[in-house]
């Protein structure tokens, strides 16, 4: 898995050294920095169920979408240092008070050493739910790739099939790209669900 020192997580690939402090496109370094921990009801159903979805919300991201519904996490830099330890806690206690389905990382792309960390202790600790990354679709192929045994779940965005439009919007020309190829990876780990149940309400 890639590391911080010279970062290329993301299709940006800064190559700055996040462990000295840096910050590259995604506007953090190496500690890992959480706006917000708890039992979300406002997923797609199958992801919320009736208990809610575990979801951390990753301070940055690697896009700068002119429409985002969480600026407040992903330009401002609103969130808290944390420590992976500190996480799986907080889910062990999300689970004893919610009983929840699954853990859900949002935006976890320029924090996916960490992310693996954090699935590693929750296994570590017999904590078998199913393991979500809820991303914008914004990835590399080998990023995902180095995921497949820690993921379980991946829910991306597809926002643009026009590089212009990428441009303009989220200052991302190669999204349509690289969107594509990180969706192609994606179902060739995962492939698609056996089968689905249309809401008829």
């Amino acid at each position: 898995m890639h590391t911080y020192k010279n970062c290329n997580l993301c299709p940006r690939e800064c190559k700055i050294n996040r462990t000295r402090g840096q910050k590259g496109y995604c506007r953090e370094t190496a500690q890992l920095r959480i706006s917000d921990i708890g039992a979300h009801f406002g997923e797609e159903p199958p992801i919320s169920g009736t208990n809610g979805s575990g979801t951390i919300f990753f301070t940055g991201c690697s896009l700068k979408c002119c429409y985002c519904q969480n600026y407040q996490i992903s330009f401002n830099g609103f969130g808290i240092p944390y420590t992976c330890e500190r996480v799986a806690k907080d889910i062990k206690e999300l689970i004893f008070t919610y009983d929840i389905h699954n853990v859900n990382f949002v935006t976890p792309d320029h924090f996916f050493p960490h992310t693996i960390k954090i699935v590693e202790l929750l296994r570590k600790a017999d904590i078998s739910l199913p393991i979500l990354y809820n991303m914008s679709g914004y990835q590399k192929v080998d990023s995902i790739k180095a995921l497949d045994e820690y993921a379980d779940i991946y829910m991306p965005d597809f926002k643009y099939a026009d590089r212009k439009l990428a441009k303009e919007l989220s200052n991302a020309e190669d999204y349509p790209d690289r969107a594509l190829e990180s969706l192609i990876e994606m179902v060739r780990q995962k492939g698609f669900l056996d089968s689905f149940i249309e809401n008829k309400h």
